[in-house]
């Protein structure tokens, strides 16, 4: 039969078990009694299962050892049955006892031919009770750190066949246990913890992140109403940055508080030098002598503008509360899921935020919000961290969870000193000893990226806005050079994602002849199709830095300059376009102008089921390609498009995809050369190495006008202002 391990060992076993696989052995549940597989089973079936084994109503059996957990002797008889196991368990053993003389079945020789012949007595003489903390067996415990200091306040637990001793180990990480009365012990060092306890603070904390991202949204979309309801002249003003420090922002943007951190995300910056210093040279070392190396390398001096840089008060946060954050922190962001859920929030966070606050940030500010959060929630409590601090908005994201990070780092230190040796014989081993794995690398995040985006100019009059092209006009020729890009390609795409909702003004790049089509200023103020007049153009914001030089503006543009031409500027109000023009206006991506298809033009597209998978950039790849070699007529003549397409090989579908984005071209100008990310590419523009120049808009108007009618010219509102544009000679 195999060996039965004592209820108490099992249930040891179990919960090892369940927690982290029982390393060299696995456990199969009894097929006859109703239990899932243990790797699916739900934590409520676990506990059953364990309670099942404390009450003795399961046993657990192991076929590789001749131990006898249930016995006080090392021959299996009913007679050496332990007096200390549970009622159900000692019955069934004696009831059903292999015996010929109690009737039950016969327990066969080594030959396996002629049935054993011994008797046992169904009464067992009683056994002496054990008497706690006087057996003949003792040992000690010695846990260090690689430095040779003690691993303190470890909670330790010593387990036997008759007794389970529970302690901490003392200063030195040592502990001593005398009288036990059972010889085969199980050490378990730092047995209070469980990976189910890392798993659920870690499930905690994801959690808590998606309800801050929740309210953020919603934070927000309040900030939007407020802002959508100011005077044009005040959203200029916010977008400079100058207001919109209110009750929403409470004093100060998500920029201001990255900059104020981001010395910290530099490891050779000053304030983040002694942390990460302090943390290598004794990263085998000890808490005290982490604590007593950080305490004489971090002075006050430093700590107040650490403490500063963060939001709090110097008087709030001790050098040891920045030490034992530091440790949680990097504790933290060691865990691999944790810490891609955490650099998840943050740029998740960085976007929802108002346009207003420009922000650019890097993955590395997790770790300070983390840290920040740490520190709140440790030195001030929870409830106090709230009210922290003059940065109150960024400073106490994380605060709110500062006791589930502690938590969770705390569990994650234990999990990684938790240390355990099996059945050992006291009467040969007496002395457990064993070195703990150094403390994770303290964190050395990349430094944090940042880049101011320039405030945008946004001119509330025609007279204004000429001014502003005239003030660079003089900038320009005072310098003696083109500009250099107002904005960086990153921030491009962002503003292509925000759109030019703030603005009052885009402005459409024009050759004369198309201003005087049909007559004087008859013309219109794009291509006219299907559905309406087409007009692709910029915001003012985007191109008033380049002045009325149409040779910049083209470049910008992606158009190419005609050096013979002339050209004007118009510049539109948005508001009016649509008051006067019945104007949509959109930043064309894939996603808006798919939408506007779909919405704005029903029955205008062919194929409209297919709008969506036309418009992406394998697609676009696709369609460029046949537009370069599609002949002349095919451009105008439906049959001669379709024998085109067939000489290329499209199959009947792949006609009607193409079919689909050649309608869309015709219904709103997008052509072959659509980037699909808002964006216009510059002249200087390669296929292999994009560059953009100006985030693009696309307006449809429903109702075109006349630049006669735009510009007020037969006495009417005038909603459209045409700059001359004249090239600067730099000398070339």
């Amino acid at each position: 039969m195999p060996s039965l391990l004592h209820p108490s060992d099992a249930v040891s076993i179990a919960q090892d078990y369940f927690s982290r696989g029982y390393q060299g052995a696995h456990i199969e549940p009894p097929p006859d009694g109703g239990y899932r597989a243990l790797e699916q089973s739900s934590s409520s079936e676990r506990q059953a299962i364990l309670d099942a084994l404390q009450s003795g109503q399961l046993v657990l059996g192991r076929l590789d050892s001749a131990a006898f957990g249930i016995f006080t002797d090392r021959t299996a008889s009913p007679e050496h049955l332990r007096s200390d196991l549970p009622a159900p368990l000692a019955n069934r053993l004696r009831d059903r006892w292999p015996s010929g003389a109690i009737g039950g079945p016969a327990v066969r020789s080594d030959s396996l031919h002629a049935p054993a012949t011994q008797d046992y007595p169904l009464i067992p003489e009683p056994v002496a009770e054990p008497v706690p903390g006087q057996g003949p067996y003792s040992l000690t415990i010695e846990y260090r750190w690689p430095d040779g200091t003690g691993v303190a306040n470890l909670p330790f637990e010593v387990g036997t066949d008759l007794e389970s001793v529970t302690g901490v180990l003392d200063h030195r990480g040592a502990a001593s246990v005398e009288g036990l009365n059972g010889r085969f012990a199980t050490v378990r060092l730092g047995s209070s913890v469980t990976d189910d306890m890392v798993r659920q603070e870690r499930k905690v904390i994801i959690a808590g992140l998606q309800r801050l991202l929740e309210q953020e949204r919603k934070d927000t979309e309040a900030r939007e109403t407020v802002y959508q309801q100011m005077p044009r002249y005040e959203k200029a003003l916010v977008n400079t940055g100058a207001v919109f420090q209110g009750a929403y922002d409470a004093g100060i943007g998500l920029f201001d508080f990255v900059v104020g951190v981001s010395d910290l995300a530099h490891p050779t910056k000053a304030l983040m030098d002694g942390l990460k210093s302090a943390w290598s040279a004794n990263q085998g070392n000890g808490a005290n002598s982490w604590y007593e190396s950080f305490n004489s390398l971090y002075d006050d001096k430093r700590r107040e503008r650490w403490v500063r840089a963060i939001g709090f008060s110097p008087s709030d946060i001790s050098r040891e509360d920045i030490a034992k954050a530091y440790e949680l922190a990097s504790l933290v962001m060691t865990d691999a899921q944790l810490s891609a859920a955490l650099k998840d929030f943050v740029t998740d966070y960085a976007a929802i935020q108002h346009h207003t606050e420009y922000a650019y940030i890097g993955g590395a500010i997790a770790f300070e919000l983390v840290l920040a959060g740490l520190l709140a929630a440790t030195t001030l409590g929870a409830g106090n961290a709230a009210q922290a601090s003059s940065r109150i908005r960024h400073a106490r994201i994380l605060a709110g969870l500062g006791p589930a990070f502690g938590r969770f780092a705390e569990a994650l230190k234990l999990q990684g000193l938790r240390k355990i040796w099996r059945d050992f014989d006291l009467n040969r081993k007496k002395r457990f000893e064993a070195e703990a794995s150094p403390r994770p690398k303290g964190v050395d995040p990349d430094p944090v990226q940042l880049s101011t985006r320039p405030g945008k100019v946004l001119p509330r009059s025609f007279g204004e806005a000429k001014k502003l092209l005239a003030d660079a006009r003089n900038s320009i020729i005072a310098n003696g050079k083109a500009p250099s890009p107002k904005y960086t390609q990153e921030q491009l795409h962002h503003i292509a994602q925000e759109g030019f909702a703030d603005e009052k003004f885009i402005v459409r790049l024009v050759e004369e002849p198309h201003v005087h089509r049909n007559g004087p200023h008859n013309g219109t103020l794009g291509k006219e199709g299907p559905a309406g007049v087409q007009v692709w153009s910029t915001s003012f914001d985007q191109i008033a830095h380049l002045d009325t030089d149409p040779k910049l503006i083209t470049e910008a543009m992606g158009v190419n300059y005609k050096p013979d031409a002339r050209y004007k500027l118009a510049i539109i109000d948005q508001a009016d376009a649509v008051k006067y023009a019945d104007a949509e206006t959109i930043v064309p991506t894939y996603g808006n102008l798919t939408k506007f298809v779909e919405e704005k033009l029903p029955g205008k597209v062919e194929n409209p089921a297919l709008t969506k998978e036309v418009m992406t950039p394998e697609y676009s790849r696709e369609y460029e390609a046949l537009i370069k070699e599609m002949p002349e007529d095919a451009w105008s003549d439906p049959l001669g498009r379709a024998r085109y397409l067939r000489r290329k090989g499209l199959n009947a579908e792949e006609g009607k995809a193409f079919d689909t984005r050649f309608s869309i071209q015709s219904n709103t100008g997008a052509n072959e050369h659509y980037t699909g990310n808002g964006l216009t590419k510059t002249i200087s523009s390669t296929v292999d190495q994009p560059v953009y120049g100006a985030v693009e808009a696309f307006s449809l108007h429903k109702s075109p006008k006349t630049f006669r009618q735009m510009t007020g010219m037969d006495g009417g509102t005038q909603w459209v202002e045409l700059v001359d544009l004249e090239p600067i000679n730099f000398g070339a």
